[in-house]
């Protein structure tokens, strides 16, 4: 599904490391996106606006930020919320109450990095050696694999990544605030590079946790891609092996070890790029939603 990549070397102040460049098609847009109140009506983002007083603050036709704004109580702090809006500023809207994914339709695709890397274990002071990002371009997406042909490249790696990312408002990632992004930032402060930052960390493991949780017998990504796009790995690799081929690749110079290594990484970009376009509530917004299904039913400036 994700072709043949170009291979390039590039260069910085920091070294040298190898870019791997591939095309993706766009993914099923919005065939599970659940239809989301406009966010300029979301009263409840106005503390001490529950259920019932926003219906009773709806009878006597306060029905969007802007009419709240006159309420003599609620007034100022629904002032604030319709600034944060107008600014985008995400850390405001998730204090008060907003979900990650339902502040997607603030930004345009191409402010969008969805990004995953492959690290030769799970402690922080153990190597990046593979940085993937998709990036939304010219009507579909880019997948962009910065990769360490040894450890010394590492710091090459993330020099460029963070060239990359620079403007991006929105990180996308599954289980990244976990573990991507506190790993990533551990690295960029080894080599003394200031973090790349976003306004917004959209975590789509919390939002399948959320809607899908009972549905599937766990929330991996190739659990719920499966399940929700079919797509169906062949011959994937486990990610428990991934440090130890990356270890024979450097050591050996195996190119077939690490060949499956790369492919993964492009197959994880790939699930979580066209769940991003299945789960986007800015589809909806835009006209192009397929048909939806109900939902069976810590998050920010942040930086990497």
């Amino acid at each position: 599904m994700t072709g043949t990549p170009v291979r390039q070397e590039f260069q910085n102040e920091l070294g040298r490391a190898l870019r791997l460049i591939r095309v993706i098609p766009e993914g099923p847009r919005g065939r599970h996106a659940l239809e989301a109140e406009p966010l300029e009506r979301r009263l409840d983002l106005v503390r001490g606006v529950g259920p019932r007083t926003r219906e009773r603050l709806a009878q006597s036709g306060y029905r969007t930020l802007l009419d709240l704004a006159r309420h003599p109580r609620f007034g100022r702090a629904a002032t604030r919320i319709s600034a944060a809006l107008a600014k985008r500023d995400a850390r405001a809207l998730l204090a008060a109450g907003a979900r990650d994914i339902e502040l997607l339709p603030l930004f345009g695709r191409d402010e969008v990095a969805v990004v995953d890397i492959e690290t030769t274990g799970l402690a922080q002071t153990l190597p990046v050696f593979l940085v993937g990002v998709a990036l939304w371009s010219a009507g579909r997406w880019e997948i962009r694999q910065y990769f360490a042909r040894g450890f010394e490249e590492e710091a090459a790696v993330l020099k460029q990544v963070s060239l990359e990312l620079e403007g991006r408002a929105v990180c996308v990632s599954y289980n990244g605030k976990a573990f991507d992004e506190p790993f990533v930032r551990a690295r960029f402060r080894l080599y003394g590079l200031p973090p790349v930052t976003f306004a917004l960390h959209v975590d789509l493991l919390h939002t399948c946790r959320r809607r899908y949780g009972a549905h599937f017998p766990d929330c991996r990504l190739t659990t719920v891609a499966g399940g929700l796009l079919g797509l169906v790995r062949e011959g994937d690799v486990p990610g428990d092996q991934v440090p130890d081929l990356y270890y024979r690749y450097v050591r050996d110079g195996d190119e077939a070890a690490i060949a499956p290594v790369i492919e993964h990484n492009a197959a994880d970009l790939t699930a979580l790029a066209w769940l991003l376009d299945a789960l986007d509530p800015r589809a909806l917004a835009g006209g192009r939603g397929a048909a939806r299904e109900e939902d069976p039913g810590g998050e920010e400036s942040v930086s990497c």
